[in-house]
C-alpha cells in the first residue's frame, strides 16, 4: 500500500497483519437464496500470505482540512452483485459522487448511514438506474441492504496531508492505528503499520 503526498516528499509504507487470521463469519441468508445460497461467508480480515499485507485498509491524515470538489467531482461506484457490496471498503473525498448500482436480478433496499444520520434509504429494483449521492460530510459511511441483512460495507473519508501530520490507518474489524511523521521538502518517508 502506498500513500503519496503531492506537496513536499512522498510517504510510502505498508500495513501488515501479523496475527492469526480470524475465521470467516457465516451469516444465514434469509431472502433470495437462489441467487447467493443459504449462507454467506464474510471474511473481513484478508491478508496476502507472502507479504502479510492487509486488504481493505483506509489511510487518512488527522486534523487537516480536505480539499473539496466544487461543481462535481469524480464518481465512486459501489455495486450490489450476488448480494454483496463491491468493493467492500473504499475511501472517498468531499464533493465526490457515491453511486450505488444494483447488478442483481432482484430488489435490494440500499441504506446509507453516516454517524446516526440516514442519507439514502431507497429500494433498488433489478435493472434500475444507479443511486447517486454527493459526499458532503466526513466520517464513516455504513452501507447495508435492509432486505438482505447479511450485506454491509463501509466508506471512510480521509483527509490528505501537507507537512507534519499524524497518519491514521483504519480497518473495519481491526480498528485504527496512528503514527506521527514529519515530511521533509524532498525525499521519502517510510512508515509501517502492524496489526497483531
Amino acid at each position: 500500500m502506498v500513500l503519496a503526498v503531492e506537496a513536499g516528499a512522498h510517504v510510502k509504507g505498508t500495513v501488515s497483519f501479523r496475527g492469526k487470521v480470524p475465521v470467516a463469519e457465516t451469516m444465514l441468508v434469509t431472502a433470495d437464496t437462489g441467487l447467493s445460497g443459504k449462507e454467506a461467508r464474510i471474511q473481513t480480515v484478508q491478508v496476502n500470505k507472502d507479504t502479510l499485507g492487509l486488504r481493505d485498509v483506509v489511510v487518512s491524515v488527522k486534523g487537516i482540512p480536505f480539499p473539496i470538489y466544487y461543481g462535481g467531482g469524480p464518481t465512486r461506484i459501489i455495486v450490489n452483485a450476488k448480494c454483496a457490496f463491491a468493493p467492500r471498503v473504499a475511501a472517498g473525498r468531499f464533493g465526490e459522487t457515491l453511486e450505488i448500482q444494483n447488478l442483481d436480478p432482484i430488489l435490494h433496499n440500499t441504506h446509507v448511514v453516516v454517524g446516526k444520520k440516514t442519507i439514502v434509504n431507497v429500494a433498488q429494483l433489478a435493472g434500475s438506474r444507479p443511486i447517486p449521492k454527493t459526499l458532503k460530510r466526513s466520517g464513516l459511511y455504513t452501507i447495508r441492504c435492509d432486505k438482505h441483512t447479511f450485506m454491509s460495507g463501509a466508506l471512510q473519508l480521509p483527509v490528505l496531508p501537507a507537512g507534519s501530520y499524524t497518519i491514521v490507518v483504519w480497518h473495519e474489524t481491526l480498528g485504527s492505528l496512528e503514527q506521527d511523521v514529519t515530511v521533509p521538502l524532498q525525499g521519502t518517508v517510510i512508515i509501517n503499520f502492524d496489526y497483531l
